[in-house]
């Protein structure tokens, strides 16, 4: 190889560098605030939160049932607020709580 081949290379890498340096560049900013924009959405309205989950307004649902006595709690959602109703034996109760 000539002297003046390497230098060509040498150029060729380096614009090559710059060009990987760029695109990192702009991809990071870009990923993180997707990832943000993903954790901070709004809950449904009148919805309530049940272990990371939004359980919609209006809706009954089971959740700590006991293996032994077979007996659920069940909690019904209504504007923002849980309210807990009769117990029920697991056969016969509403579909569990934010699954």
């Amino acid at each position: 190889m000539e002297p003046g081949d390497w230098m060509g290379m040498n150029m060729q890498m380096t614009s090559m560098m710059k060009v990987a340096l760029l695109a990192i560049t702009v991809a990071l900013p870009a990923s993180f605030s997707v990832a943000s924009a993903k954790g901070k959405m709004a809950p449904p309205p009148g919805s309530c939160a049940f272990e990371k989950k939004w359980i919609a307004n209006g809706t009954l649902c089971s959740l700590d049932c006991d293996p032994k006595t077979q007996l659920c709690g069940q909690q019904w959602c209504t504007n923002g607020t849980k309210i807990s109703v009769a117990p029920c034996f697991s056969g016969f109760c509403a579909p569990k709580c934010g699954g």
